[in-house]
């Protein structure tokens, strides 16, 4: 089976779209089985990349996102896995092939994975991008153990915002949930218990509009709806304000729900015949880094017995 194939023509046996955990573990464990593979990425990493410092991954007692990323890495580079940094455009199915369109030029495959994750959104405010990692978190489920004994800030207004404050409260000495609305886009039930924490307070019709520090978040400005600036000391800032998935790419070909996620079964297996899918760009639950490792695994191992399967492999 050798090497994937790349810009020739030639079909891979399998193509796998991102390389983020889901990816990684998906390159992996294709790699095991033999398969002719093909990684395509924006980078390597993803969401990771973002991670400051990571307690929850097995087999590390805590490792920086960087560093589990240069892990990442050396495991592709160990099993002969090259990586094509590039941006997918569009993926076709012609009849049992599916053709990835990318900006370097077009690749064919009998099999195809999409984990494409999804990405944060941003604030877009001085101080944010700078401190990411220092303070500055996309995870309470993540980082929430750093906030033990501090004041601490979570910005949005939805479940995620309120779920990720009632988890911070069990640490943190105070909470600062700051909506730029007078009231929450999240459930009620979910309001109202969170109102019972007494280290939660509530600054509504408000935004953040800095964040400040130079090595470690050291405060935040917030602006009322009147305009009017403060500044808050607090020393780390969840933000919470949705994520973004992006599957224009692909989405053509599969069933998607209502927040724009493939929808995949137990096996990661889309609607679409040989198209498989894993990580945070799925319905499944729970965003977390080892999570979409499993999946990935779970569609590699799919795909390998879809080309059986279908005797598209020897």
């Amino acid at each position: 089976m050798g090497e994937g194939q790349t810009g020739s023509g030639k079909v891979n046996d399998l193509i796998i779209v991102g390389c983020g955990p889901a990816g990684v573990s998906a390159a992996i464990y294709a790699k095991r089985k033999m398969l002719n593979i093909l990684v395509i990425s924006k980078d390597v990493g993803g969401q990771v990349l973002l991670t400051g410092f990571i307690e929850n991954y097995p087999g590390f007692d805590g490792v920086r996102g960087e560093a589990l990323v240069q892990i990442f890495e050396r495991q592709l580079k160990g099993l002969g896995v090259d990586v094509m940094i590039g941006e997918v455009e569009k993926i076709e199915k012609e009849g049992n092939v599916f053709k990835v369109i990318t900006n370097e030029g077009d690749f064919f495959s009998k099999a195809v994975i999409v984990t494409g994750g999804s990405t944060y959104k941003k604030l877009n405010i001085p101080g944010e991008d700078r401190l990411i990692g220092r303070g500055v978190s996309f995870c309470a489920t993540c980082d929430a153990p750093f906030s033990r004994n501090r004041e601490v800030a979570v910005v949005g207004g939805g479940n995620a915002a309120l779920q990720s404050a009632e988890l911070l409260s069990r640490y943190a000495k105070k909470v600062y949930i700051i909506h730029r609305r007078d009231r929450f886009r999240a459930d009620e039930v979910l309001v109202e218990r969170v109102k019972k924490h007494q280290n939660i307070q509530f600054i509504m019709n408000s935004v953040v509009t800095e964040i400040k520090g130079e090595k470690r978040v050291e405060g935040i400005t917030v602006k009322d709806r009147d305009g009017n600036l403060s500044d808050m000391k607090v020393e780390m800032v969840f933000i919470e304000v949705g994520r973004e998935v992006k599957v224009d790419y692909v989405k053509h070909l599969v069933k998607t729900n209502e927040w724009g996620q493939i929808v995949v079964d137990k096996n990661q297996r889309t609607t679409c015949d040989g198209l498989f899918a894993a990580g945070d760009i799925t319905d499944g639950p729970y965003q977390q880094a080892i999570i979409a490792a499993g999946q990935g695994a779970v569609a590699a191992l799919s795909a390998y017995d879809f080309l059986m399967e279908k005797g598209l492999i020897d």
